[in-house]
């Protein structure tokens, strides 16, 4: 039985007839509602005739639309075509209705059209993963006809901006989400929503730590959703790290099973356990994932309960879409990174993804990562808002005792700066350092010869 049809001429006309009685409805209809949503040709002419009479200010009456355009593409005479609708629609009242009346069968018709795509698609050669994964992007695709505007005036910006001065004054808005490290949330200030945030690292300097703890935080202290697309390792062995992280008891004995003998730690594990499991935060450990399919996850995940974060660990294990003609790894990782970046925005929701560092650094003289060091792709920089490297330097005393240099060296909304944190490698987490580390830092960079070329030829001054 058909419930739904796929065509409505009375909506469709009745649009027109809107328009035409009341045409600043110009404005808000055509914001949402395209030419060709109209199933009939006729009307979709004639409402693109009325759009370009409201541009130039011109009322779009049967006379007027006829002097654009005499007959339409049926050859019935455009003068008597628009009478006819005007005079059957007698109210403007009901236009904003209609049109989505017809926003929805236009949808509903390329529902059916991408249905028949599918059928084809499941009838061709290839692997089912592959095929259900191309599916998937398919249906994600589909735009679902939400009615907003494709602009905003700056004073409806100015408005939202006001609104959020005044939530985050009386403190029931954060500025966005927080690490819980003093030194490095100062810098940041906040990751916010609709940003993409590459976190990099050599190997083994913290960057999953980070990654991780900042999930943890969201989901386990703010109650917020969070996912995180662990690539690499398992959700079990993610979950025994955290619960290290938030029990502060050694991994060596949650593993071992020494600390459920111990009466202290027994306690810490089951409170931090109890937290955890009530905790809105996701885990999918799904390796090698392709990209399209992984967007599909994220806005399914969005769709059945609001998300606040996505951590990606890490973005090099993203699988390029085989149905999209990219020459190299480079470009392949270019697309990955623009596409979270648009991930992000159309969820609404930071987006964490983990990086590693070329090779190459570890045989510097200076082994201080640069944002030039970021794998395989250097548009990951341009689409990132926020760039974190992690860097420890091994050799030296200091950095086998877990000190690490953190450098935010790209912020979009503040200004790039350096801290130190201690990484805790048996908790799996990183916490504030003393401030006797950051002068025996200071007093190790004071004493360091400075390069000629960190120095303004013009002025003699250090380039900091």
């Amino acid at each position: 039985m058909v419930e739904r049809e796929l065509y409505s001429q009375e909506a469709e006309h009745g649009v027109l007839g809107a328009l035409m009685i009341k045409p600043e409805l110009c404005e808000e209809i055509g914001a949402f509602l395209g030419p060709q949503d109209f199933a009939y040709e006729d009307n979709s002419t004639l409402y693109s005739m009325i759009l370009g009479c409201h541009s130039k200010r011109i009322n779009p009456d049967p006379v007027t639309l006829m002097d654009i355009r005499q007959d339409l593409p049926s050859g019935e005479m455009t003068i008597v075509y628009a009478a006819d609708i005007m005079r059957n629609v007698p109210s403007a009242a009901n236009g904003a209705n209609y049109a989505r009346i017809v926003l929805e069968r236009s949808t509903a018709r390329k529902l059916q059209a991408l249905a028949m795509q599918i059928s084809e698609i499941a009838q061709s050669k290839g692997k089912i993963a592959d095929q259900v994964a191309q599916a998937q992007a398919l249906i994600m695709g589909l735009n679902v006809g939400e009615d907003t505007p494709d602009f905003m005036s700056i004073a409806d910006g100015l408005d939202q901006v006001l609104d959020r001065i005044e939530r985050r004054r009386s403190g029931t808005e954060e500025m966005g989400l927080d690490f819980g490290l003093e030194d490095l949330d100062r810098i940041i200030r906040g990751i916010r929503r609709q940003h993409l945030i590459i976190i990099a690292g050599r190997p083994g300097t913290g960057k999953t730590v980070l990654g991780m703890g900042l999930a943890e935080r969201a989901s386990l202290f703010h109650g917020m959703k969070s996912i995180v697309f662990s690539l690499e390792m398992s959700g079990a062995d993610l979950s025994q790290r955290s619960l290290a992280s938030v029990s502060g008891v050694k991994l060596e004995r949650i593993e071992s099973g020494d600390s459920m003998d111990d009466g202290e730690e027994s306690t810490k594990i089951m409170a931090a356990a109890f937290k955890m499991k009530n905790a809105n935060l996701h885990i999918c450990e799904k390796p090698a994932l392709m990209f399209s399919r992984l967007c599909n996850m994220a806005r399914f995940q969005h769709r059945a309960g609001k998300l606040d974060l996505i951590v990606i660990d890490y973005i090099g294990l993203i699988v390029g879409d085989p149905s999209k003609s990219i020459q190299n790894r480079n470009q392949e990782l270019g697309a990955i990174s623009r596409g979270l970046k648009a991930l992000a925005k159309e969820l609404n929701v930071p987006v964490v993804a983990l990086a590693q560092l070329n090779r190459g650094i570890e045989g510097r003289t200076d082994p201080k990562p640069k944002m030039s060091d970021l794998r395989d792709s250097g548009e990951i920089e341009q689409d990132a808002d926020v760039i974190i490297m992690a860097h420890r330097d091994m050799q030296s005393e200091r950095g086998k005792n877990g000190i690490t240099e953190v450098e935010a060296v790209k912020v979009r909304h503040a200004k790039p700066g350096f801290c130190l944190l201690q990484f805790q490698g048996d908790k799996a987490r990183f916490v504030n350092v003393v401030q006797s580390d950051y002068d025996e830092r200071e007093e190790e960079r004071a004493a360091k010869p400075k390069n000629p070329k960190d120095f303004n030829k013009k002025t003699m001054e250090p380039n900091f």
